[in-house]
């Protein structure tokens, strides 16, 4: 008997292990030649993300405006790795088109969207699960001279294989528009 107790918590403490997610950013690419400035500022950037409970949230918005702790800064050819609590996470993806405005307020307004859970993976106990964004600026998508915002394109890869990729920062059908946004991850002042 004491042997099938010990059993049954072995397996309990397996199921709520710990697992790794590993978000792997690849080097931005262009549809487009970009100018030779424009490309030298695009190899220095990067992707900011956080992740809060089972939200992993990347955004192209500042996140002084994002209710969300955004404390990952993952830099174009680069990964990083997180050890997290087994279980089902989501993925969020904050955009910005870009617009002319006379204050950022209005720039949000025009611009900004959220694209709420358009990703998900799970975290096995002792397994790998590995996010591959994938940073392309296509030909219809810059919006001004000299703005230029790649499409992160995401998929999520395990030993079952991978998911088809989807843009986490492409204005879409199912995409909430800022001043129609009123979750959790809008910062409002108080």
């Amino acid at each position: 008997m004491l042997l099938v107790a010990l059993a049954f918590c072995q397996g309990a403490v397996a199921q709520e292990g710990t697992g790794t997610l590993t978000v792997n950013v690849a080097q931005f690419t262009s549809e487009k030649e970009l100018p030779k400035k424009v490309d030298k500022q695009l190899r220095n950037g990067g992707l900011e993300w956080g992740i809060k409970d089972d939200l992993l949230v990347f955004t192209t918005v500042a996140k002084q405006f994002i209710d969300h702790p955004v404390n990952h800064m993952t830099r174009y050819s680069q990964s990083e790795t997180l050890t997290l609590p087994a279980g089902t996470y989501r993925i969020t993806g904050i955009g910005l088109e870009m617009s002319t405005g006379f204050s950022v307020q209005k720039i949000l307004d025009k611009g900004a969207f959220v694209n709420q859970d358009v990703l998900s993976f799970t975290i096995e106990p002792g397994k790998t699960t590995t996010l591959n964004i994938t940073p392309v600026i296509y030909k219809d998508a810059t919006f001004a001279l000299n703005f230029w915002v790649p499409t992160l394109m995401a998929s999520v890869q395990n030993e079952s294989g991978s998911t088809p990729a989807v843009a986490l920062n492409q204005r879409g059908a199912s995409s909430i528009a800022w001043p129609q946004y009123h979750g959790p991850l809008k910062f409002v002042a108080k």
